[in-house]
């Protein structure tokens, strides 16, 4: 009997140490030297000081090859990390690449969440929702929201900086314009200060739960033994923490803004319009905390180093360039240059240094992963369904192929005359492509 025991006990280590949720894709090369139960996530997470798209690019480039296959635990995952090959796939195949992976101890521990979850009929009525709200057709109302905002901003620098006497850390500026808009936009509230303490907690809490989407810091949510022998309860889940304390501080926001109407104020948000959409209380908070999850991060930090940049001399030498621009494609009216700054793109080297500004510093270095709803056939392979993509964004922004040989240098002018729907990966591609995509390059 105890020989039984043993023998069965051998044999599900075993199949748990080996087995993945999909046999290996044939004729794709596989990132080297997985570990029984753990697979390749040994030298992801930023274990070894590098982020994701780092390590998949250098296996890119041992195995010679811009697809290739590797285990997260039991789940078989493809990577492409050329720009062509992600283009192929991700809108070739958009209809095949529109739903999402369970992430385990993640997307079970938050309420609706459309920027992570798998595509269901609730997440698409939320998600032509936000597209709607966040259409050219809306942004006329926006510009007053965004122009005080960008006031503050420069009146703070100016004083806080000393004009320029002081060192200055100007993220949180930067943050609270990007922020302050998100906020109005979708509860009709405002980000009043910097350093305005409930809405700092809202976007810690944001960031928490931004850390560990996707991530493979945490072993056990792609390792199904240790989900079983170290519980929530024991590995203290952040993700619970955090979406109670997000969801308390939204509740607020949703309250004071019920508040509002019922005295009769009429207040233009994205709220108000899923409430004319008939979607659900849970759905209407779950359309906003997408719209708010991006706004810390990749917009507020493309902002921040594009002014980064413009401070290094090269930069400075450009702000002329700019500078000169903007005057004479309003005939030296810098009134009519404020007054139409986000309403439409007239510069063309404006436009062409926050494309590359957004194409060389990937904010976002890989995008939210991918699940296929159907079989894929690609180069030979059957890529089969219910299979993880992850789009390389990182490696591909930089892909020499694809932008030329001075694809790893920063050239502000790179995309003077090209009008190309799809100047770089930041925000993904296809299907499920970040709603607030056409937004941000215009806050940007």
């Amino acid at each position: 009997a105890i020989a039984l025991v043993a023998g069965i006990l051998i044999y599900i280590l075993y199949k748990q140490a080996t087995q993945t949720d999909h046999p290996s894709v044939p004729h794709l090369p596989s990132a080297p030297n997985p570990i029984p139960f753990i697979g390749n996530l040994l030298p992801l997470g930023g274990r070894t000081h590098r982020n994701d798209s780092t390590v998949y690019s250098s296996w890119s480039r041992d195995l010679n090859t811009d697809l290739f296959q590797l285990r997260l635990g039991n789940q078989r995952t493809i990577v492409a990390s050329s720009f062509s090959t992600i283009k192929d796939l991700w809108i070739g195949h958009s209809n095949s690449l529109i739903d999402r992976p369970f992430q385990h101890g993640f997307a079970d521990k938050l309420q609706l969440d459309i920027s992570g979850a798998a595509m269901t009929e609730e997440i698409r009525r939320c998600r032509k929702a936000a597209m709607r709200a966040l259409g050219k057709p809306s942004w006329a109302g926006y510009y007053p929201l965004l122009e005080p905002s960008s006031v503050d901003l420069v009146g703070n620098v100016f004083r806080k900086g000393e004009n320029g006497g002081r060192e200055l850390e100007i993220y949180p500026y930067l943050r609270q314009v990007i922020f302050d808009l998100a906020l109005s936009l979708t509860y009709g509230a405002r980000q009043k200060d910097a350093d305005d303490q409930f809405v700092l907690t809202l976007i810690k809490n944001i960031n928490i739960i931004s850390k560990v989407r996707s991530s493979t810091q945490r072993f056990r949510d792609y390792v199904p033994i240790l989900r079983f022998l170290i519980p929530d309860v024991v590995s203290g889940n952040v993700v619970v923490t955090a979406e109670k304390i997000r969801q308390q501080h939204l509740d607020v926001l949703y309250a004071s803004l019920k508040k509002r109407i019922a005295e009769g104020e009429e207040v233009n948000c994205v709220i108000t319009g899923l409430v004319k959409d008939k979607l659900s209380e849970e759905e209407q908070h779950g359309t906003c905390k997408a719209l708010l999850q991006a706004a810390p991060d990749s917009t507020a930090s493309s902002v921040y180093i594009g002014v980064a940049w413009l401070c290094s001399p090269a930069g400075k030498e450009y702000q002329e360039d700019l500078y000169h621009a903007i005057l004479e494609a309003y005939d030296g009216n810098r009134g009519k240059a404020w007054e139409m700054a986000f309403r439409e793109e007239k510069v063309p080297l404006i436009v062409s240094f926050y494309k590359e500004t957004l194409r060389f510093w990937t904010a976002t270095p890989f995008a939210t992963p991918r699940t296929t709803v159907n079989d894929i056939q690609y180069r030979g392979t059957t890529i089969p369904k219910g299979i993880t993509m992850i789009m390389n964004a990182q490696e591909a922004n930089h892909d020499k192929s694809w932008y030329g040989d001075d694809a790893e240098t920063f050239n502000p002018k790179r995309f003077i005359g090209n009008d190309t729907s799809l100047p770089h990966l930041t925000f993904g591609a296809g299907s499920r492509i970040c709603p607030a995509a056409a937004l941000s390059n215009r806050i940007i």
